[in-house]
């Protein structure tokens, strides 16, 4: 017979806290009438869901992990920032779904801001390029007076959203993956986003 003996006073290890964290993908009704429904009675002045904000409070997420999986390997993150009106609708090339980017970066970050919770923004490593990934760093964190630093502020966020946490790519090595890569090819990637960051 097996015995499994469990002693709270032994100790191993401190468990980080953000192994407990969330993640929102532009698929099905997470974001579109799930996170993002504008239109329904249950939605707050920024079209978020209450309901949907006030279930996902209990669960105290440390952060949250956008805007994706396989969704994220297609993703154009200029698509959804900006006015609403002026945004493209797009095919989405991971799920073959219509994206409106109607929720897109500023949208995830004040959904953030209202659970108390991190922004953890994955960038496209499928088909994007480096220049893309520290442009949208620049545009969400930057503090200097450049173009894309004026763009955030007139997209209505004077100061810098503060990202803590990026994340390279969604399993880039998948070959059903947008831009698959070796391990190789990403190790390259992940040395190039890293001088990036610095």
């Amino acid at each position: 017979m097996n015995r499994i003996k469990i002693d709270p006073e032994r100790t191993l290890g401190t468990i980080d806290r953000n192994i407990f964290g969330g993640f929102a993908e532009h698929l099905g009704r997470c974001i579109y009438g799930g996170i993002d429904d504008p239109d329904s009675a249950l939605s707050d002045k920024d079209g978020l869901r209450i309901d949907v904000l006030s279930a996902l409070k209990r669960l105290r997420m440390p952060l949250i992990r956008y805007p994706g999986g396989n969704f994220v390997s297609g993703y154009r993150w200029r698509d959804g920032v900006g006015p609403l009106p002026e945004r493209p609708t797009r095919i989405d090339l991971a799920w073959n779904d219509i994206e409106t980017n109607r929720f897109g970066t500023n949208e995830f970050i004040r959904f953030c801001r209202k659970l108390n919770t991190e922004p953890y923004i994955a960038v496209n490593c499928g088909d994007g390029n480096m220049r893309e990934a520290a442009d949208w760093v620049e545009y969400c964190n930057g503090t200097r007076d450049t173009a894309l630093v004026k763009l955030r502020r007139q997209h209505g966020f004077p100061e810098p959203h503060n990202v803590k946490y990026w994340g390279i790519g969604n399993e880039v090595d998948g070959p059903w993956q947008i831009g698959a890569k070796t391990a190789e090819e990403y190790a390259r990637t992940f040395t190039e986003f890293g001088k990036v960051m610095k």
